[in-house]
């Protein structure tokens, strides 16, 4: 027996026999060709037919996942029709003499590799997709058969890596599970991993192919793999996947069931996105809407800020993706901690309690202004509402107001449309905030609160530091205060709250949130139905230990 150890970014246990995949990309051939025409045709062909699969891979994910999830093999068709992408693979064709096999795959991964060189991880994905496209041409170059898409018997399937094309032309009947030495959680195999409910591990450090045929047991919440089990792990993990598949199968029953209370209490239950991956995790698992969509990935670690269109087409995706549903986008909450050259953001010694937030918003109007345009163009596709980070007082929410005004003004002078019904919001993630809550209420829409921040600041403790990670409380009496004081004087002047730290996706927290008086938790996609499961299990009038005596 061995064991393997990698990262688990799908769920579940799967038991059965592994089969190695071997990639078109893993041993392209490379030579000289004297006849450049035959073989620049030769390469236009197989784009041709790759066009056309992709099409078929599309129309087979609509059928299997979505059209949200489908639209990757869309973005792949336009890779192959980039203009830089076909120009190069043509000039090593007809200048270099080079064979169309090579050409094209000397072209992807150069193109690829200054996407994996970023630090941004939702960008290092972009390699994927590069490299996707240009095997599905590879494919028709050099047609490789692959059996495990030909198999029988259900199977774990290995591979250094797994594009989407692939993950989604095996027979999903004989699919047990993946194991890959590459890839990351919020690569588009994983998010196909998750959505067809298979477990994933990624980025094993050790060659796969030696152990193509052998039974294995993959666990992918653990990360665990052993290969050749005895018979003691075996039965373990065939009783833990029992248990697993019962467990699944309760959460799958809260499908469609609304988020009410056994008192008859209506929560929202939303979900809380880090890009937009998410959507689609955050539609199958019942979402009402977005409860908060964090955009500072695309400002941070780049040399230039995000263009008006660059930011439009990610809010527009949002909006679109629940356009009957409300989108609560987040403003960029920047600060020295986070990487942003283009901005005067100095060193501080505690970036925490310095220039961070809407301070920053408010010092860079352009940037501002920017970021206001492209979410008011947004919001003609969806429900849209606006969160504004680190607001201490109304004077700022005033500021922001004539600023939106503003912006309103420039784009009916463009001609362009934009709703008069935006919301806006304030993100309460420090004392001050809760403290002045009433008066804030009064001026905003509705109230959000960052319950990792706040309990950070109220305790005055850095979240991040492991020697006080025994001494941070988020249960804290003071915390707790804070939060009852802010239900109450939001109920008050008759608006909401809804809560959007870690908290909110902790089922151990659920009945308190409940108690205090909070409208809506802002959940992470692969908790929501473990919290609907809570919600739907508490009654608010029962006594609440925690709520003694604060």
């Amino acid at each position: 027996m061995l064991e393997l150890y990698g990262k688990g970014v799908s769920s579940g246990i799967a038991i059965g026999k592994l089969s190695f995949y071997s990639n078109s990309s893993d041993d392209v051939p490379k030579y000289s060709v004297s006849d450049t025409s035959a073989e620049l045709k030769r390469y236009k062909n197989a784009v041709k037919k790759a066009k056309l699969h992709l099409q078929e891979l599309y129309d087979e994910a609509c059928k299997r996942v979505s059209k949200n999830e489908s639209v990757i093999f869309q973005t792949h068709m336009m890779i192959l029709e980039d203009s830089k992408f076909v120009g190069t693979v043509e000039n090593l064709i007809l200048s270099k003499h080079l064979n169309a096999e090579f050409a094209v795959y000397d072209t992807a991964l150069k193109i690829a590799e200054i996407f994996r060189s970023m630090d941004d991880d939702y960008l290092q994905q972009r390699y994927s997709d590069i490299m996707d496209a240009a095997n599905t041409v590879l494919d028709i170059l050099r047609p490789n058969d692959h059996s495990v898409r030909k198999g029988s018997h259900p199977v774990i399937i290995a591979a250094s890596e797994l594009l989407p094309s692939e993950t989604i032309s095996l027979n999903q009947n004989n699919l047990l599970g993946f194991v890959t030495t590459r890839g990351s959680r919020n690569s588009h195999t994983a998010i196909l991993a998750r959505t067809l409910g298979l477990p994933l591990i990624t980025q094993v450090k050790s060659s796969l192919s030696r152990f193509d045929g052998m039974e294995a047991i993959i666990d992918g919440q653990s990360g665990r793999i052993v290969i050749n089990p005895d018979h003691n792990t075996l039965a373990h993990y065939m009783a833990k996947q029992r248990h697993y598949e019962k467990q699944l199968n309760i959460l799958k029953s809260q499908l469609g069931l609304p988020a009410v209370t056994k008192d008859g209490k209506r929560i929202k239950l939303s979900a809380r996105i880090e890009n937009i991956d998410g959507l689609e995790t955050a539609k199958n698992s019942d979402a009402e809407g977005v409860g908060l969509f964090r955009t500072d990935y695309l400002f941070i670690k780049r040399k230039s800020p995000p263009s008006e269109e660059e930011q439009f087409s990610v809010y527009k995706t949002i909006l679109r993706a629940f356009y009957d549903s409300p989108a609560v986008i987040l403003l960029a909450s920047l600060s020295s901690e986070k990487s942003v050259g283009y901005l005067d953001i100095p060193k501080e010694t505690n970036p925490a309690m310095g220039y961070r937030g809407i301070r920053i918003l408010l010092e860079n109007k352009e940037l501002f202004m920017t970021q206001l345009r492209a979410l008011f163009r947004a919001s003609v596709f969806g429900k849209l509402s606006i969160l504004l980070p680190m607001v201490n007082n109304t004077e700022e929410i005033d500021y922001v107001k004539r600023t939106i005004e503003e912006v309103k003004m420039e784009l009916k002078s463009k001609g362009q449309e934009y709703s008069n019904d935006v919301k806006l919001g304030v993100l309460i993630n420090t004392p001050a905030a809760a403290i002045i809550s009433d008066e804030i209420c009064r001026v905003a829409d509705f109230v959000t609160i960052g319950t990792n921040s706040l309990t950070m600041y109220t305790l005055a403790m850095d979240r991040e530091n492991q020697k006080l990670e025994y001494f941070f409380e988020p249960y804290h009496k003071a915390v707790l205060r804070l939060i009852k004081l802010i239900c109450k004087n939001a109920h008050d002047n008759g608006k909401t709250v809804s809560v959007a730290g870690e908290l909110a996706s902790d089922t151990h927290a659920t009945r308190t949130f409940l108690a205090l008086g909070v409208d809506q938790l802002c959940v992470l996609p692969s908790k929501l139905l473990d919290v609907k499961a809570e919600v739907r299990n508490t009654d608010t009038t029962e006594k609440n230990g925690l709520l003694i005596n604060i």
